[in-house]
């Protein structure tokens, strides 16, 4: 059997001249996850500030002549206060890698191949990619563009997952947020506090109908209203800085 040499060597050269287009390798993928998550933690933040403010505002709802001086009421609503701060900084801890999972490990996951079939040119080094790459990159693989272009699918996926678990971990007094954080201050104050122990069931529910008011709430995190316009360009521009 005869080979035409210069058809073989010709094929083989084409293969090594086709443009190859990069993945978003591991310092792209940590630092666009932690972009998006960075927003995310500042639009949660504001939940957990209202869950504070309903605290402050209801804590005493139901009690009648609030057996606490001011300094005593002050103390007991600085302690709810400080487990709020806990368990804001504990939610917070856990943003970056529900991003990252879902962009990168979540079907269908930013990754594979781009170069099938070819809709843009890898830039020169130290060259960034364009908006027109994030716009005609329009299936789903592994390179910035792709990840620019699906933006919107990205934050929908996103949103729909961070919404589950915010929801979860204030779902009344089985949640994270009270048997971690709200549910152990107030046995605290209970147990320094005196005063208030024959009204535990009252404070119990009082919270517990806070805390649910607070998931009702998140039914509209992440929305338009809330989500910033200008992040959108914010994270599409740091995604095309990476080869």
């Amino acid at each position: 059997m005869r080979f035409d040499t210069a058809a073989i060597f010709g094929g083989f050269s084409m293969a090594l001249l086709a443009p190859s287009v990069l993945a978003c390798e591991r310092e792209c993928q940590v630092n666009v996850s932690r972009a998006f998550a960075d927003k995310y933690e500042i639009l949660s933040n504001q939940y957990f500030t209202l869950l504070n403010q309903k605290v402050e505002a209801s804590f005493f709802y139901g009690i009648p002549n609030n057996p606490l001086n001011p300094t005593e009421s002050a103390d007991v609503l600085k302690t709810m206060s400080d487990s709020i701060t806990g368990a804001q900084e504990a939610w917070s801890k856990t943003i970056f890698q529900t991003v990252f999972d879902t962009i990168f490990k979540d079907e269908p996951k930013f990754k594979g191949d781009c170069n099938v079939p070819h809709r843009v040119n890898q830039p020169p080094r130290g060259v960034n990619w364009t908006m027109p790459d994030c716009h005609n990159m329009d299936y789903i693989c592994g390179n910035p563009p792709s990840i620019c272009h699906f933006m919107p699918m990205i934050k929908t996926r996103i949103v729909k997952k961070l919404t589950t678990q915010l929801q979860d971990r204030v779902n009344g007094d089985d949640s994270d947020v009270y048997v971690s954080f709200i549910g152990p201050a107030l046995q605290n104050i209970l147990g320094g506090t005196p005063k208030l122990t024959a009204h535990l069931k009252t404070l119990h529910a009082n919270l517990n109908q806070i805390l649910e008011s607070v998931r009702d709430e998140l039914a509209t995190f992440a929305d338009d209203e809330n989500w910033k316009p200008e992040w959108d360009m914010e994270i599409k521009w740091l995604l095309l800085t990476f080869p």
